[in-house]
């Protein structure tokens, strides 16, 4: 008789239901990253695989260690080391659950199929709600539209489906090319197509770069159905729009509209957050001010200071054009803004430089070089070689989610939100697991 009590049917289990912990917010997500951790531990223990383990990772082991000491070293010495050390400390449980999919993703390889099979499900589901709160401004569970031209289905007051969706949609994709999967290539078609729906239900114009990306690198990879799958986004699209221009108007005409009242497609807000995330970096270039340092640090006179003789600035270029149409507009939206206040930069690399310093900003930016470097190698691998190898395509999807997620010169959320850093990690683990498939 099978003990279904088990510890392997509880691992089996717990790792493919990722997406729908990132669905109901973070804390089952945390809770379940905790879990696994601890599995990974007791497991190790249990099959004394340890030191064969340490030896087949020792270098990602070491950099990720020696990441999460530094984070741990930077609090002490940070502006408040009581709030940055809650973050710190608990990035232990971000490091023990990369290593814990790499390990039973290895080793319970039925894992990929499942994972794969319940993001679709997932998707599937978020789109059905998202297509009943489109065209009603209701979902099944009567929570109204919040904004008028974004759409958030089952995550409610956050903003965030079109980010879920492309983030863990080059996992799913990959593992469609570890696993046996009937009729791939239409499944995973139908994947990318409803994943587009979603982005563009979402109005996340993050997103949509994320989506796009993952769509050109994913056609680069395998080398077909590129056309077909032009079409059906193409006639998704006029189908979005004959119904509701708004969900694509924030894409294009708010873009548009940004682009012609400061000549950036970034929001002036944004660029006030980078510029306080650069200012409190320079006050302390090579530790930082310490994690959560910038939602306190921003308002302090200094800083409001600096951001105030920027908006003189950029107050007397606009007006030195007499030929400027937009003049009180631009003004108006110029003077909106006291300080460049957030919980966070809204980029992590100036996040980075802020609150960790250049000693920080070297772990970020070593994983970016990495993995732009291994992406353009398989990528190249993929184009130039007939037969395709199911596990090189695997890797380069993975990678192009990692690489897309830490592309420099885009808006990000913070590094140190509890969603995002299961989520981003999430992609790691499982680039891990593929290390030592042949």
């Amino acid at each position: 008789m099978k003990n279904y009590f088990d510890i392997n049917y509880f691992i089996v289990f717990i790792i493919p239901v990722f997406p729908i912990l990132l669905i109901s917010g973070p804390f089952l997500s945390d809770l379940f990253c905790i879990i696994l951790g601890l599995l990974f531990v007791l497991r190790l223990t249990q099959l004394k695989k340890f030191s064969e383990f340490l030896y087949d990772y020792k270098y990602y082991i070491y950099f990720f260690l020696s990441y999460t000491v530094y984070l741990n070293l930077n609090s002490l010495f940070s502006f408040n080391p009581s709030i940055s050390l809650i973050s710190s400390i608990t990035f232990f449980r971000i490091f023990l659950f990369i290593f814990a999919l790499g390990f039973f993703l290895f080793y319970y390889n039925k894992i990929y199929k499942s994972f794969y099979i319940i993001f679709l499900i997932s998707i599937f589901l978020l789109f059905l709600d998202s297509s009943i709160q489109y065209f009603f401004d209701l979902n099944i569970f009567s929570n109204k539209e919040i904004h008028q031209n974004r759409i958030s289905s089952f995550f409610g007051e956050e903003l965030i489906m079109g980010s879920y969706t492309s983030r863990i949609l080059p996992i799913a994709l990959a593992c469609s090319f570890l696993t046996e999967v009937k009729n791939k290539n239409f499944w995973n078609i139908v994947m990318l197509t409803i994943s587009g729906f979603l982005v563009m239900f979402s109005g996340e114009r993050l997103a949509g770069f994320y989506y796009i990306g993952i769509c050109a690198i994913y056609f680069v990879l395998i080398k077909k159905n590129f056309l077909k799958f032009l079409i059906i986004i193409f006639c998704s699209i006029l189908i979005i729009i004959s119904f509701k221009s708004s969900v694509v108007d924030r894409f294009y005409k708010n873009t548009i509209s940004q682009f012609n009242e400061l000549g950036s497609v970034l929001s002036y807000r944004h660029t006030l957050h980078f510029k306080t995330a650069y200012d409190l970096f320079l006050d302390n270039k090579i530790l930082g001010n310490g994690i959560k340092s910038f939602r306190h640090k921003c308002s302090e006179k200094k800083y409001a200071k600096s951001i105030e003789e920027k908006k003189i600035r950029d107050l007397k270029k606009i007006n030195k054009n007499p030929d400027n149409s937009n003049i009180n507009s631009q003004t108006k939206y110029i003077m909106e803004y006291d300080n460049g206040c957030n919980t966070h930069p809204h980029n992590i690399y100036l996040e980075h430089l802020a609150e960790l310093g250049l000693l920080g900003f070297l772990f970020l930016i070593i994983i970016f070089f990495y993995t732009s470097i291994k992406l353009i190698k398989l990528s190249l691998k993929c184009l130039f070689i007939k037969e395709t190898n199911n596990i090189n395509i695997a890797r380069g999807l993975i990678l192009s989610g990692i690489f897309l997620q830490l592309f420099p010169f885009v808006p990000s959320g913070s590094y140190f939100n509890n969603w995002m850093m299961i989520i981003f990690h999430l992609s790691i683990g499982f680039y891990i697991s593929t290390l030592k498939l042949r």
